[in-house]
C-alpha cells in the first residue's frame, strides 16, 4: 500500500542526507506554513541553502519545490486516514456531515497510489479477452458486486453476478480457461469466497481481487486490485472499505469502456433504449397516483 509524502517522510522511506534531513524534520513541524512559503524563506528558517531544498525535494520524489508544495498541501487538506473517526454524541448535524465526509475523501485519496497501474491494465486487458466474468462478494461486498454488475453489464453481456450460493458456485465451476473471476472482499478472508476462487482457478480462468493485500484470496489472486482494509466498522465508523471497492471497480469499467468504445457504445444505447418504456410507464404510473 503506498504512504502518502508525509507519511513516508516520518517513516524514513527517503534517503535524505544530513542536511536534507534537517529540512524534513523542519517541514513535518511546520507543515501547515509550508504550502505559503517560498524556497528562500524556507532555507532560511531552516537553515540551509536554496540547492539544499531542491535537493531535498528531488529525494521525496518531486521534481522541485513547487511540486512538493502542492502534494503537501494535498496532505494537509484531507488529513492523515484514521480508521477512526472522531464524533462525539452531542455532534451537530453541521460537524458529523463534514467529519463523514472528510473521512470518505481521505479514504479515497490513497486508491490512486494504491492500485498498481501494471496490474490494472492486466485486469482490463483480461477482462477484455474473457467470454465471461463472475463478479462476487459477500456480505457488504455482495452490494459491491452487484453495483459493478450493472454497471459493467451496460456495456457488455459477458459479465455475471447473483445473490444465490448455488448459482455463484455453478457459474464458477463451469469457467473456462480465460474467463474471469472479480472477487471482492474487505477482509480477504470469506471462507466461501475463498472456495469460489478456488474453484475457479481449478478451471483455468483468472481471478482478479479486489482485497486486503496479504489476505487468503489476495493470496489466490493472478490479478491484484489490492486496497487497505477496514477493521473498525463500529456504529460510528463509516464503510469507507466500500467506497473504495466501489472506486476501483470504476476505473476498471471505465478503462474496460474506454478501450471498447465502439461496441461498448452500441451496447450502452440499446440498454437504455430498452428501458425507454418502462421509464414511461413508471411515469404514468407515478402521475396515476398523483391523481
Amino acid at each position: 500500500m503506498s504512504k502518502r509524502l508525509t507519511q513516508k517522510m516520518r517513516d524514513g522511506d527517503f534517503k535524505f542526507r544530513k542536511s536534507e534531513h534537517k529540512v524534513a524534520n523542519w517541514i513535518l513541524d511546520n507543515a501547515h506554513e509550508v504550502p505559503s512559503l517560498n524556497i528562500t524563506t524556507i532555507a532560511e528558517k531552516v537553515g540551509v541553502s536554496e540547492p539544499t531544498i531542491v535537493r531535498f525535494c528531488r529525494a521525496a520524489e518531486c521534481k522541485g519545490y513547487q511540486e512538493f508544495k502542492i502534494r503537501l498541501a494535498e496532505d494537509l487538506a484531507l488529513g492523515e486516514f484514521s480508521e477512526k473517526i472522531d464524533v462525539d454524541m452531542d455532534e451537530s448535524i453541521s460537524n458529523i456531515k463534514k467529519k463523514v465526509c472528510k473521512f470518505a475523501m481521505s479514504a479515497l485519496y490513497s486508491v490512486d497510489d494504491e492500485i498498481s497501474n501494471a496490474e490494472l491494465e492486466k485486469a482490463v486487458a483480461t477482462v477484455i479477452s474473457a467470454e465471461t466474468v463472475l463478479i462476487s462478494g459477500f456480505g457488504g461486498s455482495s452490494c459491491t458486486a452487484s453495483d459493478g454488475y450493472h454497471k459493467f453489464f451496460r456495456i457488455s453481456k459477458k459479465f455475471i453476478c447473483s445473490a444465490d450460493m448455488h448459482i455463484q458456485t455453478m457459474t464458477a465451476g463451469t469457467l473456462k480457461q480465460n474467463d474471469v473471476l472479480i472477487a471482492i472482499s474487505n477482509s480477504g478472508r470469506t471462507e466461501a469466497l475463498v472456495d469460489l476462487c478456488k474453484l475457479a482457478r481449478s478451471q483455468g480462468a483468472k481471478v482478479i481481487a479486489i482485497t486486503q493485500s496479504d489476505s487468503p484470496i489476495d493470496h489466490l489472486a493472478n490479478i491484484h486490485l489490492s486496497a487497505r482494509d477496514q477493521d473498525d466498522t463500529s456504529l460510528l465508523v463509516p464503510m469507507v472499505a466500500r467506497l473504495r471497492h466501489l472506486t476501483i471497480l470504476d476505473i476498471l469499467v471505465t478503462a474496460v469502456a474506454t478501450r471498447t468504445y465502439d461496441d461498448a457504445q452500441k451496447r450502452l444505447t440499446k440498454t437504455k433504449n430498452s428501458l425507454k418504456k418502462l421509464k414511461n410507464k413508471i411515469g404514468r404510473v407515478g402521475l396515476d397516483l398523483m391523481a
